[in-house]
């Protein structure tokens, strides 16, 4: 908001006192699972301003069970359903079996859970949607509005002026006699000070509302600052050090102070998924998992990392379910180094494309990569992957960091970039954390996280249109990520999934989203 627009406000507000005193990541969430015996898609399309009213859309995934009513409720991570509003009924959408649409007002950004309530006659169920609130804008003023506003605010102030100065001059004078020159200088008087207090009210207000706006645009949702470093020399290293001063933890166990954060906790089993791509998105791609050295360092080989310019992209989970993404820009020179001792680094020098048909892998085998429809900005869309052996048969899947697959969205000018899981755009980690939650663990675990906790994950996911396990598709050589595109432009979709025999294959696909 420009100067005039903060004046125009602050004047609004002082007369109603005075009357009355008389992308890089999106919020956006796409999520698959179940509430009881229903197979439910959870689409949470945000708001750009905080307070707001957040849309959400409910698909039934499973057309032979459908709930007949389905309430939503959003719930801060402090304080839990406990503390927060009523559930909100979600009507059913004309012309759509088993959709159900509403708007939830969020009050405040950070870590919230919300809760969709299903029932039916088969029964009735609840599924938990993590999701992280963050403005992402400020909403401007047209100028002729603000124009308008500002004449209506100077008249509400000189006429305030000019009351006070008639009320010192008259109020006190019989009836039918004339104010004599003492009574005009107390007026003029009079309308000097009730002008000066209200000059001293407009222009503090005036700072208090700058300074609020400036904390309000300090807020708003963008990547963590950070800088990346490659080692020279045989044996590479890339190195991350967070630079960004909202990088502050509480202890575990400890109450959270302003500016802090709760603690980061393993997702998918590693505290920080690392993604490397070429810049322009056409190149190499590298999915790796750094070890934190302290609160601000993290470190990682980059083994057959070919030499170039790689976009970075880091996702984090916080013990409240809020999620964070650093983002920066690096130079790799040639070389080497070894790698990870867990085995779950992923690289791809060239990832083949399947954007004219199936891309063969070296032993004959195909990947195949494919929308359900021709993609929307912020409708909720599948990719689906199908890998098959050279003679024709479903490709099995072996389980990776818990999961059947993973997939990146990455907008091709580096603008937007999603870490996709067969669930949809959310964390695991944060769902299950934000259950316990729910259920009355108020520990933080942080990356001593219950080993339970992060067991066989991939087990609870929904996959396709029917919720079944997806280590059963995987099976089948199927793995499928539903999203939600924030914006419009031209996108590279990578997949990974892990054969039977460890190895790790990668494909992408190029998707063009129109405005």
């Amino acid at each position: 908001m420009n100067v005039r627009g903060r004046f125009v406000s602050l004047l609004m507000l002082s007369a109603l006192w005075l009357t009355s005193s008389a992308h890089v990541g999106s919020t956006m969430v796409v999520q698959d699972g179940v509430a009881g015996p229903y197979g439910l898609r959870v689409l949470v399309r945000p708001p750009a301003v905080i307070p707001g009213l957040v849309d959400v859309v409910i698909r039934t995934t499973t057309p032979s069970t459908r709930p007949s009513a389905v309430t939503v409720q959003p719930a801060l991570w402090r304080y839990g359903t406990k503390g927060a509003p009523a559930p909100e009924a979600a009507p059913a959408v004309p012309g759509e079996p088993g959709t159900f649409q509403t708007q939830i007002w969020i009050m405040s950004s950070g870590s919230y859970a919300i809760h969709v309530a299903a029932t039916g006659p088969a029964g009735s169920g609840t599924f938990i949607v993590p999701y992280t609130s963050a403005a992402t804008a400020t909403l401007g003023m047209p100028d002729w509005l603000g124009w308008v506003l500002a004449a209506l605010g100077a008249f509400l102030v000189f006429g305030l002026v000019s009351v006070i100065g008639a009320a010192s001059r008259e109020a006190t004078l019989p009836a039918g006699l004339t104010p004599d020159g003492p009574r005009y200088r107390r007026a003029r008087f009079a309308s000097a000070m009730a002008f000066v207090m209200l000059a001293v009210m407009v222009t503090g207000g005036w700072k208090w509302w700058t300074a609020v706006e400036a904390d309000y645009r300090d807020a708003l949702l963008r990547p963590v600052r950070a800088e990346g470093t490659v080692s020279a020399g045989a044996e590479r290293t890339l190195t991350l050090t967070v630079t960004d001063s909202s990088w502050r933890f509480a202890k575990p166990g400890e109450r959270l102070r302003g500016g802090q954060s709760t603690p980061l906790m393993p997702d998918h089993g590693k505290l920080m998924h690392l993604f490397l791509v070429e810049a322009g998105g056409a190149g190499a791609v590298a999915h790796l998992h750094p070890v934190r050295r302290d609160e601000r360092t993290f470190t990682t080989p980059l083994t057959a990392v070919p030499a170039g310019t790689y976009w970075l992209f880091a996702d984090v989970v916080h013990e409240s379910g809020a999620t964070r993404t650093i983002v920066d820009t690096v130079t790799v020179a040639a070389g080497e180094s070894s790698p990870n001792a867990d085995g779950d680094d992923a690289w791809s020098l060239l990832p083949p494309t399947v954007n004219a048909g199936a891309a063969a892998l070296s032993d004959g085998a195909t990947f195949a990569i494919a929308l359900d429809k021709t993609p929307a900005v912020g409708s909720d869309v599948v990719i689906t992957a199908r890998l098959t052996n050279a003679d024709g048969s479903p490709m099995p899947l072996a389980p990776w960091l818990g999961m059947a697959g993973h997939a990146m969205l990455l907008r091709t000018d580096g603008g937007v970039f999603m870490h996709l899981h067969p669930m949809g755009t959310g964390s695991m980690a944060a769902q299950e954390r934000l259950v316990r939650r729910e259920a009355g663990d108020t520990v933080m675990h942080g990356d001593s996280q219950p080993p339970a906790a992060m067991g066989d994950m991939h087990a609870m996911h929904g996959a396709g249109a029917a919720s079944v396990g997806a280590s059963a598709v995987a099976a089948q050589g199927v793995v499928s990520f539903p999203v939600a595109i924030p914006s419009a432009g031209r996108y590279r979709i990578f997949v990974q999934v892990r054969r039977m025999t460890g190895v790790i294959e990668t494909a992408a696909l190029d998707v063009v989203v129109p405005g």
